[in-house]
């Protein structure tokens, strides 16, 4: 597929802010339109990225060697191929100049390999990953940055089949937007789903005992606030209510 980099893409967008080379000065223009509608997303963006080389490198340490990817985008800055070289890791974009790009980047890369599917289209993802991952259902879910533009329903189906699927002493890990409570929850809760209207995105925010719920029959075992694992500096507008706005990172166990 032919790449026109005269017209900005969200994959390439999303690797600029993270520091990335992979992006070109239409890529650029686009990302500073969107953080000036919805000002944290370099952070959201690096935070999520952050999480998912926590992931990596903690999958790595427990002998992982079967990875899923929801959502993948590039395998640029980071990503599981660099934390996990040894592992088998089926990548998902449902974007197909994302995936052109990315098959692109990983071409020679031992047991990586690159599928264009629509997670909230269960049944053809649920079929392609057995057939790739075969007998060897102990895997490794990554649901890291997408989780939240998903509905409860696709979501939780999504979950439930995810579970079926893998083997005991599968995990999960996931990321997920919340407002905490406040005197200005509401503000902040406006500004952020507006900002997502505007942008023609559909986008979800829940509570830690909403996650819970959504991503059972999976076991969540541990909570961890971005903000905190991967603190940085204030925000050049701190006083923009989409700043209250946190994302949470979660590990769950099959």
């Amino acid at each position: 597929m032919p790449v026109d980099v005269t017209q900005p893409h969200i994959a390439r967008i999303y690797d600029y802010v993270l520091g990335g080379k992979f992006n070109h000065e239409a890529d650029r223009l686009a990302a500073a339109a969107i953080v000036d509608l919805v000002p944290p997303y370099p952070r959201w963006a690096r935070q999520n990225r952050a999480f998912l080389g926590h992931v990596g490198r903690r999958w790595a340490e427990d002998g992982r060697t079967d990875v899923l990817d929801l959502g993948s985008g590039l395998p640029t800055r980071g990503h599981f191929d660099e934390h996990l070289p040894g592992a088998r890791v089926l990548f998902v974009d449902s974007d197909p100049l994302t995936v052109a790009q990315a098959r692109e980047l990983l071409a020679g890369t031992r047991g990586k390999t690159y599928l264009q599917a629509d997670i909230r289209a269960v049944d053809a993802l649920i079929e392609h990953a057995a057939t790739f991952f075969g007998d060897a259902r102990l895997l490794g879910v990554g649901c890291i940055g997408v989780a939240y533009f998903l509905s409860d329903d696709d979501l939780g189906g999504l979950m439930r089949r995810l579970h079926a699927l893998c083997a005991p002493g599968s995990a999960l890990a996931l990321t997920f937007h919340e407002v905490p409570p406040g005197p200005d929850y509401e503000a902040s809760k406006e500004a952020l789903l507006t900002s997502a209207r505007h942008a023609r995105i559909n986008f979800y925010l829940r509570t830690p005992e909403q996650v819970v719920d959504v991503v059972a029959p999976w076991r969540v075992v541990s909570r961890h606030d971005l903000d905190q694992m991967f603190p940085e500096a204030p925000p050049p507008r701190p006083e923009h209510p989409m700043h209250r706005a946190r994302i949470h990172g979660i590990f769950a166990e099959r």
